[in-house]
């Protein structure tokens, strides 16, 4: 039994360092994407349990202008279905990332989506400590000007980010 306890605690700790303080891009669905799931809701719900979100993660809904949108909704609309009033719309494939923990409800506002399964509850843990990382050499180079990414803070909780 100590054994099995410690091949536990081994485990746990090795997630823990794996994932370290950097943030990390998921995208949502994997190669699904974000789309009406062919297994209902219960896709996006095994797909969210399969992974453990901190803050400073970004989630990547990927799909195609047209021919779906993405929503943030709030508890009681997300378990309704309910994508009249959505806190939040995107029209067209974004990257969040989670400033705060949370749990998130996302759907689609598309006629008989959410019904289907376009849905998903995410929820994100604190942030884990930073692990100590090497001091950067000076760069006399402006490269790293070169390379900016611009973000728009869609609540106090979520930043869009984008290119």
């Amino acid at each position: 039994m100590k054994t099995m306890n410690m091949i536990v605690v081994v485990l746990a700790m090795a997630v823990v360092l794996l994932h370290g303080a950097e943030a990390v891009l998921y995208t949502v669905g994997d190669d699904l994407g974000w789309a009406i799931p062919p297994g209902g809701a219960a896709t996006y719900a095994a797909w969210a349990a399969e992974h453990s979100f901190v803050v400073n993660d970004e989630l990547e809904f990927d799909f195609a202008v047209g021919e779906q949108d993405l929503a943030l909704v709030t508890k009681d609309d997300y378990d309704s279905c309910n994508t009249v009033d959505p806190l939040l719309l995107f029209q067209e494939a974004v990257t969040l990332q989670f400033i705060a923990s949370d749990t998130f409800y996302f759907t689609s506002t598309l006629a008989g989506h959410c019904t289907k399964g376009q849905k998903i509850a995410i929820y994100i843990g604190a942030a884990l400590p930073p692990s100590p990382s090497p001091t950067p050499c000076p760069s006399s180079s402006s490269a790293d000007d070169a390379l900016t990414v611009t973000a728009k803070f869609v609540s106090h909780k979520i930043m869009a980010k984008g290119n």
